[in-house]
């Protein structure tokens, strides 16, 4: 399936880029400025924004790829783009700067963390709630609540909340993106199907 090949290679941009991030500036691990730390550096802005850049698009080519087969597919379509939106915003508006433009960065990173928990939901009960699906789900959830624990301290394990919170959405989506049933067939205009009635006698 074409949609969980362009979900992995959006993992393997958000983790490989940040992983490039923690080699050259590893003390951003214990910053509690999450993934955003890496943005506001030099030394790491590059592989920040091509880890963040290409998860978007990656996982949105890959969400609006399967859309069709799900019961849902303008909505998923209109998630997908608005995945990207808040990810390009959050590249858009480094902390650093501070007052409202900080504030606007929190406020497009828990938007985001939303709609990835509400796309999320959906798609494990569209799945009938598969086992798996619903762990990752799980696995999603306990680092959205690790992140949102330590996003407003001056010290904890922000980045790591993300990371796992991450780690779910993207192994949800592979786990579950070939789980979804399409949508009902639509019924025939009357008269249109063929006569399988008992012929009369």
């Amino acid at each position: 399936m074409r949609a969980v090949g362009d979900v992995v290679r959006g993992e393997a941009c958000l983790f490989g880029g940040i992983a490039i991030c923690v080699v050259l500036r590893p003390e951003g691990l214990a910053a509690n400025n999450g993934m955003s730390y890496y943005g506001v550096h030099w030394l790491t802005v590059t592989p920040y924004v091509g880890a963040l850049v290409g998860a978007a698009l990656f996982i949105r080519r890959g969400l609006r790829g399967a859309a069709a087969a799900t019961p849902a597919p303008e909505h998923v379509r209109r998630m997908a783009d608005v995945f990207v939106a808040l990810l390009i915003g959050i590249v858009l508006t480094p902390y650093t700067l501070g007052g409202a433009v900080d504030w606007a960065h929190r406020g497009l990173g828990a938007a985001l963390f939303a709609l990835q928990l509400v796309l999320g939901t959906r798609l494990v009960a569209w799945a009938h709630g598969d086992t798996l699906g619903v762990a990752f789900l799980l696995v999603q959830l306990g680092g959205g609540i690790l992140a949102a624990v330590f996003v407003l301290q001056p010290d904890g394990l922000l980045i790591h909340g993300e990371a796992t919170f991450q780690l779910g959405f993207g192994l949800l989506l592979v786990r579950v993106l070939p789980l979804v049933p399409s949508r009902a067939p639509v019924a025939g205009p009357p008269g249109r199907g063929t006569d399988i009635s008992p012929a009369t006698t």
